[in-house]
């Protein structure tokens, strides 16, 4: 039976990539983003299956509205939804004394609240599922917060929450929920932050190919687990944070190439 998914984000960077993943392994995908001529482009290019056409779902995710409408249409098209992949999110680089108000709450619209809302209108869906799975994309940072992108991390914190909450409240409707949490990854994400050299990952492991972490949606929807954090390193930090902080704390800024000492009391 062919499985049918739903990738948020699917325009460009991850989301299009497991797009163009999924449909080479038989996926029926439905591309859900802003840009429809992007949207359009990737549809006519991904591997064709015999379930029916991929399909378009041009939807701005902070409007609720259209989540529900978009959720509506995929009713029509697909009848239920096996695979839901929740990628869409923006980055965001700010010190917090330096951090944007209306920027900030664009990053949580995105990030958060639209990963929420998302879920609430796919869930009718997938309870009409084979063997129903939802990816959540947070981030490694979800997990261990980094200086000048205390925002995004926190918001990819909330990401991650969500996961546990939903595993507890989904296993009753038999869906399965993975919180999925890549490193720095080869797309355009943080391009209007910051060059890709700039960004705080030197020694943790150059960027992976957005390929990678597609592969592994794919792997997770086959055998879902609770949670996956690519790379060992940022695995060992996330770790280390909730047992000794402080030496969490030298690592990281030992990484980044600075200097740390411990506030004077």
């Amino acid at each position: 039976m062919t499985r049918r998914a739903l990738v948020t984000g699917a325009s460009s960077g991850i989301g299009e990539a497991v797009a163009r993943v999924l449909a080479s392994e038989g996926y029926r995908v439905a591309l859900l983003a802003r840009r429809r001529d992007r949207l359009d482009r990737l549809a006519a290019e991904l591997t064709p299956v015999e379930a029916g056409p991929h399909v378009v779902l041009p939807c701005d995710l902070t409007n609720f509205s259209a989540i529900e409408g978009a959720a509506a249409r995929l009713e029509d098209e697909f009848g239920g939804l096996d695979l839901l992949v929740n990628n869409a999110g923006i980055g965001y680089r700010a010190k917090v004394a330096e951090l944007d108000p209306e920027e900030l709450r664009r990053v949580f619209d995105t990030n958060v609240f639209a990963l929420l809302l998302t879920c609430k209108a796919a869930l009718p869906l997938l309870r009409r599922g084979d063997r129903p799975v939802v990816i959540n994309v947070s981030s490694v940072v979800g997990r261990r917060g980094i200086p000048g992108q205390a925002g995004y991390s926190a918001s990819k914190a909330a990401v991650c929450s969500i996961g546990e909450a939903l595993r507890v409240e989904w296993a009753e409707e038999d869906v399965a929920v993975v919180t999925l949490n890549p490193a720095l990854t080869a797309t355009g994400f943080f391009q209007a932050q910051a060059n890709p050299e700039q960004l705080p990952d030197p020694d943790m492991g150059t960027a992976a190919p957005a390929e990678d972490v597609a592969r592994e949606v794919l792997s997770l929807d086959r055998r879902p687990r609770p949670e996956r954090s690519l790379r060992w390193k940022w695995r060992l930090l996330g770790i280390l944070s909730i047992l000794a902080p402080r030496s969490a704390d030298r690592m990281l800024v030992k990484r980044l190439g600075g200097g740390w000492r411990r506030p004077r009391r």
